[in-house]
């Protein structure tokens, strides 16, 4: 996502909702993403007429305008903005979809909730993640070049890592941890399920019993090879695959 509007007449509750979706976003691996505040309907007004949203969190009671109003205005104006309704009323529900609202959130704010109407707003693609890459790897005299699909797992090794592509093997100088980074806008596709170890989880194909009841993911395109999970990251990876 590119920019999140935040419509509440309450300064606490704004701050709050930012800081949840500020939080979520990064471990979501959504980097770069701009949230703006309005206190009042107005302020919404205004600010559409300036710029493109995304997503508006927007509470219904809003002193001057209702959200629902203001929602309305957004379809009039065939904006493409995602409205999601924050109200402490339960009561607003069918209003806010008849207004065709993309979720209703209640306040107090929970944050499983908050996640999941972010990942909604990421499951209905309304602006693509950028897929990291490509990345040019030394291969003898010359530089090849891998999309990040291409990329099974990444070891660490001294002074560096190599990447275990589906059909070639690269040495990279860079450590696992510069990686991390390059790979972190491909969000939960590519986790650190080990200290010495990066995995294109897209690629699991199997979670095989390993060392003392521990798990290591099996690879596509890999043949034999397993790569261990450690034990403060089974939990995170079994979610992944809803075990």
């Amino acid at each position: 996502m590119t920019r999140i509007l935040i419509a509440d007449d309450e300064r606490p509750a704004r701050s709050e909702l930012r800081f949840l979706l500020e939080k979520i976003l990064i471990e979501l691996g959504q980097y770069g993403t701009e949230i703006i505040e309005a206190s009042s309907g107005a302020k919404v007004l205004e600010l559409i007429e300036e710029k493109t949203f995304d997503a508006c969190f927007l509470d219904i009671e809003m002193g001057d305008i209702k959200g629902t109003e203001l929602a309305m205005a957004m379809r009039e104006k065939k904006l493409d903005t995602a409205v999601i309704f924050v109200t402490a009323y339960a009561s607003y529900a069918v209003n806010a979809f008849d207004v065709e609202a993309m979720d209703y959130v209640l306040k107090p704010f929970d944050e499983s909730r908050i996640k999941k109407s972010v990942q909604r707003l990421l499951d209905r693609e309304m602006i693509p993640a950028k897929k990291p890459g490509p990345f040019a790897l030394p291969a003898g005299d010359h530089m090849e070049v891998v999309t990040c699909d291409n990329i099974s797992y990444i070891e660490a090794i001294h002074k560096g890592a190599m990447v275990h592509c589906h059909h070639e093997i690269y040495h990279s100088g860079e450590p696992l941890i510069e990686w991390e980074k390059k790979l972190s806008p491909a969000g939960d596709q590519f986790v650190r399920v080990h200290k010495s170890f990066i995995v294109n989880l897209k690629d699991c194909e199997a979670l095989v019993p390993d060392y003392n009841n521990g798990y290591a993911c099996k690879l596509k395109e890999c043949g034999d090879t397993v790569i261990p999970i450690s034990r403060n990251m089974i939990h995170d990876v079994r979610a992944r695959f809803n075990m």
